[in-house]
């Protein structure tokens, strides 16, 4: 996997060298803003910025308010159009923590088999979120015991509610040191044990990141990843 020198440093961790990926790309860039989140979200909407306010089910830092930027092209360039962001964001009184962009698995240049990932740092993954509606008041402790082992963890939008008081729940899955047909190999058999246990999934994204500035803000919600 070819990589580029320039390096970028946010939340007091430089980000890994960036890899040369051409295709879909998505870029999240979270802020450290405890008390001003609804001032975020409109500052997101005036410039027609998704938004997002993550939660995790545990950890350090359980909540990671969001914004969300696609584009198309060469991860360099997605990684210009996110420092521009944050500027603008520090700005007008926000700091970022952490930038991080991912591509889409088809993407040109992402590893596709084990072989082709040997030698990636470990923000470099691949990134599985499945989507999942639950009945309010459900086990989560259940949720997160089943995805163990699958090195998945839970996750949610505290600005998503529905009419039906059912919850939308995300159980995200990293795969690290492999190819894409190891990843979904992997995403296949968490799946399974998902639907065995009469989950209802609403939707499965697949991603793979091609760098994270500041993974220690998922301390403590992601575990070592089991053997496989």
């Amino acid at each position: 996997m070819r990589m580029h020198d320039q390096r970028h440093q946010y939340g007091g961790v430089a980000a890994p060298r960036i890899p040369d990926v051409h295709g879909e790309l998505e870029t999240h860039i979270t802020v450290d803003c405890p008390r001003e989140t609804d001032r975020l979200a409109r500052w997101a909407a005036a410039r027609g910025i998704g938004f997002a306010h993550i939660v995790l089910a545990r950890g350090a830092t359980p909540s990671q308010p969001m914004l969300g930027l696609r584009g198309k092209g060469s991860a360099a360039g997605q990684l210009a159009a996110a420092d521009g962001v944050v500027a603008e964001l520090a700005r007008d009184g926000f700091r970022a923590v952490r930038v991080k962009t991912e591509a889409a698995p088809w993407a040109d240049g992402v590893p596709q088999d084990d072989r082709a990932a040997v030698g990636l740092g470990p923000a470099q993954h691949f990134e599985h979120h499945v989507k999942l509606l639950l009945a309010a008041g459900h086990d989560r402790g259940g949720l997160e015991a089943l995805g163990a082992p699958h090195a998945a963890h839970v996750s949610w939008n505290a600005r998503r509610t529905r009419a039906d008081g059912r919850e939308e729940r995300f159980v995200t899955q990293r795969c690290r040191g492999v190819g894409r047909a190891t990843a979904e190999a992997r995403l296949s058999a968490l799946l399974a044990d998902l639907r065995a246990a009469s989950l209802p999934v609403l939707e499965v994204e697949r991603e793979f990141v091609l760098y994270d500035t500041n993974l220690g803000l998922d301390d403590g919600w992601m575990d070592p990843e089991p053997a496989q």
